[in-house]
């Protein structure tokens, strides 16, 4: 079967929407990104050189630019869509920023030139199946200095079936109550948004019975993903935060 809405990474219209909306209409987004923020803080790291994997328009890499003005960071994504976004966002901090266009399955290691203090993603890993989920959780711990910390801010499956079932309505629930709230200049955007979303629905909702392709959003448990990382290496894991479909994890890679 033809995946639902397959090319939606890669359309102008839903990168400069998804921009404009996404700090509105997915819940607690700002609230687990400043929870990263404050981790590093916590950790007294300053001079971070943070690689951000599927960084879409840039919004988690300008609140680290800003959080810490001596950080670097590298940006990779494989829609240029969504790439032009980020390069106007972020075109104050051009000699701070440096660009990969990739998937997650392709060589991007090689271009990156300093190991990375600090690997970040939000909403894109689960786009993978299992066993890449795998080979890019391992490739984070290779690439990754030591001492360095990695965190995944994702669509995850909670302990039980029926709160997962009830994070995704959820979800459903929430874009429909922001309608009442948006400004009047973002009714257009908010409707661009509702009507991707229902495509989001059908895949996971309506559809749910159907067998996932990688692009896909392949929900996999936190708790599963947590066992990966130690299997991997990495220590100090934990579910930092989380909000109904969200969850925050991540670990430190050992001196």
């Amino acid at each position: 079967m033809e995946q639902i809405d397959k090319n939606r990474f890669h359309l102008q219209k839903m990168a400069v929407n998804y921009d404009k909306m996404c700090q509105l209409m997915v819940p607690g987004y700002d609230f687990l990104q400043n929870a990263v923020i404050d981790i590093l803080k916590f950790e007294n790291m300053e001079e971070i050189v943070l690689l951000d994997l599927g960084a879409g328009s840039g919004i988690l890499i300008e609140k680290a630019l800003k959080e810490f003005p001596d950080s670097t960071c590298y940006y990779l994504d494989s829609s240029d869509e969504f790439m032009s976004v980020a390069k106007e966002k972020l075109q104050k901090y051009a000699d701070r920023v440096n660009y990969i266009k990739s998937d997650f399955c392709k060589n991007w290691e090689s271009k990156i030139t300093e190991k990375p203090t600090v690997i970040t993603s939000m909403s894109a890993i689960h786009h993978l199946q299992t066993e890449n989920k795998k080979k890019l959780y391992q490739k984070c711990y290779d690439v990754l200095e030591k001492g360095g910390w990695f965190f995944n801010i994702d669509e995850m499956k909670t302990i039980t079936e029926e709160s997962y079932l009830k994070n995704l309505y959820y979800w459903v629930h929430h874009t429909k109550e922001q309608k009442y709230i948006i400004p009047d200049d973002l009714s257009s955007s908010y409707e661009a948004w509702m009507e991707k979303f229902s495509s989001w629905k059908k895949r996971n909702l309506d559809n749910a019975h159907i067998p996932k392709q990688e692009g896909d959003d392949i929900h996999e448990p936190f708790l599963a993903q947590l066992d990966c990382l130690k299997e991997i290496g990495f220590t100090e894991t934990d579910v930092f935060s989380k909000h109904m479909l969200w969850c925050l994890i991540g670990g430190k890679k050992s001196f």
